[in-house]
């Protein structure tokens, strides 16, 4: 299995060697041999366990063998405790939702600049693909979980769940078992225990032709995301677009994409209007507070935290004029952050790190970021709570599709940021490559 992990590793480019990363440790048996593989490949790792206080004692239960178990390696552990049901009740989302939120928000109060390791395996992959395809989804919904998305690695994807349990009883290392995963009463569950089983009594071999599969699908998904890249960029016009002269597909991909980088995760129902907008006008609510207009074969966002909105495409190179504002982007190939002060430091993105396309824009009234060396998650219209309104509606945001890398007067996100707020960059510096932002 470990040479597996390794090769996974190297293919995707999800670590530099000897680097420090953060593994998300249930106790169950994927993040448990993740935590082994990834100590014994010579990665210095540490781990955070979230207790959801979900199932009683249970949850207690897997706590305290997280607690023994990186004692006994003499790996550095932080544990949380977070009240899911209660969450769930107050926002109305689902318990795999809340959980899946508030597991990652207490995990990125301590990731300060590191990459985070998750134990999706293979059968993960498989499981999220056929239940994407269920509900609907496009190539990337078929590729299921990406190997690498911002600051977040997954070095068992490729690997199967029997090689990990075959992993763990050649060390003699036991794990905790969820027992929620043994009850079909979900659809994942029922995927899993259900489904899953009977492909498998026709396949034999499911997940290894499931892996060449996968590559096809990958080099559709890499040809997709190029090609609506492409689109945005040529279709781009005085803070809209004009998008036409391409396949359905294509075009539905860079409407995915100008969505996200709005901080909206849209809806088939809701492509289906941008569309629409493409060749008539009029005005969609993408969700509270963000609008999608449609004018002219020309294709708009509006946000109702803005009096003038906003929205410019960028590749984080050279000069661009934005409103009132010139925005910067300086290239340096071999950073050295023991060069800069921690007030300097704020201001460079690893451009690795960055998720998709990005643009230059008004802030969203409720989108969040994590700034570096702030240690906590802060709402942007907090932020600016200082500034007198109008140049409040005026201060510039770079986002890419997971939100908010960079707020005017403030800096980067820890998850882009070039190195930590402690000047460790992570790796060798002379291997580093960044961008400084400068508006002014």
């Amino acid at each position: 299995m470990l040479t597996g992990v390794a090769e996974t590793i190297k293919k995707y480019k999800m670590l530099n060697p000897g680097e420090r990363v953060c593994v998300a440790l249930s106790g169950g048996a994927d993040s448990v041999s993740l935590l082994l593989a990834l100590r014994e490949l010579g990665y210095r790792v540490f781990a955070v366990h979230v207790n959801h206080n979900l199932r009683g004692e249970e949850s207690d239960r897997d706590e305290r063998f997280c607690r023994e178990l990186c004692q006994r390696l003499g790996v550095t552990l932080f544990c949380e405790s977070v009240d899911v049901a209660g969450y769930c009740r107050m926002c109305r989302v689902s318990t795999e939702e809340g959980a899946r939120k508030l597991r990652y928000q207490e995990i990125e109060n301590h990731l300060d600049g590191c990459r985070l390791a998750t134990a999706h395996s293979l059968n993960d992959c498989f499981e999220t693909m056929l239940f994407n395809l269920v509900r609907g989804c496009g190539i990337s919904g078929i590729t299921g979980i990406p190997a690498v998305r911002g600051n977040i690695v997954r070095p068992l994807i490729r690997t199967t769940r029997a090689q990990i349990e075959e992993y763990l009883s050649g060390l003699g290392q036991e794990y905790v078992t969820d027992s929620t995963n043994l009850v079909d009463d979900c659809s994942r569950n029922i995927i899993r225990l259900n489904v899953i089983p009977q492909l498998l009594r026709i396949n034999p071999s499911l997940y290894k032709t499931y892996l060449k599969t996968l590559e096809i699908f990958e080099g559709a998904d890499r040809y997709i995301d190029s090609k609506s890249s492409a689109l945005l960029d040529s279709g781009f016009d005085g803070g809209g677009y004009r998008l036409s002269g391409c396949e359905d597909f294509i075009l539905g991909e860079a409407l995915v994409k100008l969505a996200r980088m709005n901080g909206v995760e849209p809806s088939h129902e809701k492509i289906d209007g941008m569309r629409e907008l493409c060749k008539r006008d009029g005005r969609i609510n993408l969700r509270s507070g963000v609008y999608v207009r449609g004018e002219s074969g020309k294709i708009s966002f509006e946000s109702d935290a803005a009096l003038e909105d906003i929205f410019v495409k960028t590749d984080l190179k050279g000069k661009i004029t934005v409103g009132r504002y010139t925005v910067e982007f300086t290239e340096i190939s071999q950073f050295k952050p023991s060069v800069y002060n921690k007030q300097e430091l704020k201001y460079f993105i690893n451009p690795e790190r960055v998720v998709g396309d990005t643009v230059i824009r008004s802030y969203l009234g409720n989108e969040k970021i994590r700034l570096l060396g702030r240690g906590f998650t802060s709402t942007v219209k907090k932020l600016l709570a200082d500034i007198p309104p109008r140049e409040r509606k005026q201060a510039l945001v770079i986002a890419d599709e997971e939100g908010a890398i960079f707020v005017q007067g403030f800096g980067v996100a820890e998850r882009v940021a070039a190195c930590t707020d402690t000047g460790d960059s992570g790796s060798d510096e002379n291997s580093v490559s960044a961008v400084k932002i400068d508006i002014f």
